[in-house]
């Protein structure tokens, strides 16, 4: 047929065209939903928070975005696959952001405009279908990819449930919750209102995998477990500018054999 290859050529053009996106940041780098990893902000260009990956051992800090626009809040999803995090929508823009869903597998992204107060932080349900986004008081949610972004406020009934993704819990099963201790550092809380001191300059606490906690002390940010062991740091050898916000992946549900 008369201009057939013609037609293929742009079909073919239209469908690359159609596929951006289509390649992952952390291809060839790690192991996405495989393997344990965290996700982090640092300065990137301008000074501006840019989101970097890296394995939870330390060492290379792969870079995920490349934007000139301050990204932050970055929440890994259960699965490992999927990073919610905040976008400015446009440099040196303070007020103007989205929420924004990347797949770690091909680098596709979805987004929201956002409205209300600012973002103080992200988190996931357990089962990974749904975001939840804290900003003071206020809680919106949304389905997560692949339904279509759409925030709204959480309902009286989902409240405690969405409250009690934003705990940093301790022990696997947990057993304790790690919150500030009245004389600074951070301390264990238990179901019965005991507490106990963790640290007594440590800060920023986040979950680790395994029976562990990450915090951060002065300028650096160390792994310390909970049943015994050495504390270690989390370095990487790339020059990064004020690492902050981590979020982890533990790594796929072992078997149990």
């Amino acid at each position: 047929m008369k201009g057939g290859p013609a037609r293929r050529i742009v079909t073919l053009l239209a469908i690359a065209a159609g596929c951006r996106g289509s390649l992952s940041p952390l291809s060839n780098r790690l192991k996405v939903g495989q393997e344990p990893y965290v996700v982090f902000v640092a300065d990137g260009e301008d000074g501006v928070g840019d989101l970097f990956a890296a394995s939870t051992g330390g060492g290379a800090a792969f870079q995920v975005t490349f934007t000139r626009v301050n990204e932050q809040l970055p929440a890994l999803s259960p699965d490992g696959t999927m990073l919610a995090f905040i976008r400015s929508d446009a440099p040196g823009n303070a007020e103007g952001a989205s929420l924004v869903v990347m797949n770690l597998l091909n680098g596709a992204e979805r987004r929201t405009p956002l409205a209300g107060p600012a973002p103080e932080r992200l988190a996931w349900s357990q089962d990974g279908t749904r975001i939840y986004l804290r900003a003071g008081d206020s809680l919106q949610v949304t389905a997560a990819p692949p339904a279509r972004l759409a925030l709204g406020p959480v309902s009286a009934a989902e409240r405690p449930t969405a409250d009690s993704l934003f705990r940093v819990l301790l022990g696997d099963p947990p057993r304790a919750e790690a919150v500030p201790c009245e004389s600074g550092g951070i301390c264990a809380r238990f179901a019965d209102g005991r507490t106990a001191p963790i640290t007594s300059t440590g800060s920023l606490p986040v979950r680790w995998p395994g029976d562990s906690l990450l915090y951060r002390e002065g300028d650096s940010w160390v792994v310390r477990p909970l049943a015994g062991g050495k504390t270690r740091g989390l370095a990487w050898t790339s020059s990064l500018v004020r690492p902050r916000e981590l979020t982890v992946f533990g790594g796929p549900p072992q078997s149990a054999d």
